[in-house]
């Protein structure tokens, strides 16, 4: 599908509703009724299903209300509307299709929305069958796409070394599935605070490069993992005053669930994921590229998501000064930070980025390293006109340069188009 600027644009980042009732019997049966879903009651009201917790689903409903008029959003935010009310692209392909039309998209990667936060269960065991049931869920869902969508397949919680080797099995398992193309994580250390360049992560990176599977980052706003909200006690929840609660125990912050049954509780945004989503990508960049891993495993594919992009350039500058003043702390590196990203990471922006078009110019990122996103259909979205706003963004760049974001990037790093 090619627009009257000669451009295919292909969304690398775009979202599912987690569908309402259909994973449940893609697991065993012993965790079906644990499976998340949605359930009504007599009184037509829908509660959240998940790991024997059950909750009010209205809450979720402002995930997915892009394109909603402000009268719409405004009730799904005040949890006035229905899970199933939400758009019905948001989990039908079809209806998906006809949305991607009316933005001129070609092809869209497709993640979840509330299992971003699957690593954090403690119960390992029934968060493995979780992501093994949205995985498989997810590939029957984009194959209902006419080759036009893709999946990016969740993985299982890794909070002890133990743990690793079923992370790094189900990338292998995931790659055997139909239409998905890559694999996602957290940009957090969860293997007891260790960074991402500790040996204990070693089979994961091993598994994507085995397999041609990108490892994803991809944040989530609650501070149930090591990493800067975590750490920096971020979602510390303030009163309507703007005083903070003192009854928080930052050691064991409120669950998801829980802040959508008490909207009160919720942490102000601003300074979850306005600082947690690119403090963590930055980190993970730091120990990928300068500690080692890029080195270590040069075939595995890296993307940084939700996290904009225009720190990139002064960030990936910044490492590659302290590896030239420090080189004696980084005897294993052949090459400087910027050259691993160069070689093996991408990173997608928001469509209205201002420093979009200055990256993409710069020799130490280049066109050919930037993906975008919709973020579809979430409430941030802008639904219709993302392309034309991305258009807008790419405004002084050459044709090919325009044509490696919108599509060519996206397609390599994919294995897609």
């Amino acid at each position: 599908m090619s627009t009257n600027d000669g451009l295919r644009y292909i969304d690398s980042d775009g979202h599912i509703l987690e569908h309402p009732t259909a994973m449940p019997e893609y697991a065993p049966a012993r965790y079906r009724d644990r499976i998340w879903h949605i359930e009504a009651d007599e009184s037509g009201e829908e509660w959240l299903v998940y790991n024997g917790r059950r909750t009010p689903a209205n809450g979720m409903s402002a995930a997915g209300v892009a394109g909603a008029s402000d009268e719409e959003r405004a009730r799904a935010f005040r949890g006035e509307m229905r899970y199933t009310e939400t758009r019905p692209a948001a989990w039908n392909a079809k209806a998906r299709l006809v949305d991607m039309d009316q933005d001129h998209i070609d092809m869209a990667v497709l993640y979840p929305t509330m299992l971003l936060g699957l690593q954090s269960e403690t119960d390992v065991d029934f968060a493995e069958a979780q992501a093994r049931a949205y995985n498989d869920w997810c590939s029957d869902h984009v194959q209902e796409g006419e080759g036009r969508l893709f999946g990016a397949g969740a993985l299982p919680p890794m909070h002890h070394p133990d743990h690793v080797p079923r992370v790094a099995a189900e990338i292998r398992r995931v790659a055997s599935l139909p239409g998905m193309v890559s694999v996602f994580m957290r940009p957090n250390p969860a293997v007891q605070w260790r960074p991402f360049n500790d040996p204990v992560y070693d089979p994961i990176w091993q598994a994507a490069a085995d397999t041609g599977l990108p490892i994803a980052l991809h944040p989530f706003l609650v501070a149930d993992l090591p990493g800067a909200c975590k750490g920096l006690r971020l979602s510390w929840p303030r009163r309507p005053d703007g005083t903070y609660r003192d009854d928080f125990d930052p050691e064991r912050p409120y669950d998801p669930e829980e802040l959508m049954a008490h909207p009160e509780l919720r942490p102000t945004n601003i300074f979850t994921q306005g600082i947690a989503n690119p403090f963590d990508v930055m980190a993970c960049i730091a120990f990928l590229t300068a500690g080692g891993v890029c080195e270590r495993f040069p075939e595995t594919k890296f993307i940084f998501l939700e996290a904009n992009g225009g720190w990139l350039v002064p960030w990936l500058e910044r490492l590659d000064h302290h590896c030239r003043k420090y080189h004696w702390e980084v005897p294993d590196l052949s090459m400087l930070p910027s050259e691993y990203f160069r070689r093996q990471c991408w990173i997608s922006f928001d469509p209205d980025e201002a420093m979009l078009a200055m990256t993409a110019q710069s020799p130490l990122v280049g066109a050919d390293r930037i993906i975008w996103a919709s973020d579809y259909p979430h409430p941030d979205a802008k639904f219709p006109g993302v392309t034309e706003e991305l258009a807008e963004a790419l405004d002084g760049l050459s044709f090919d340069q325009k044509r490696q974001i919108t599509s060519e990037s996206a397609m390599v790093l994919y294995g897609i188009g």
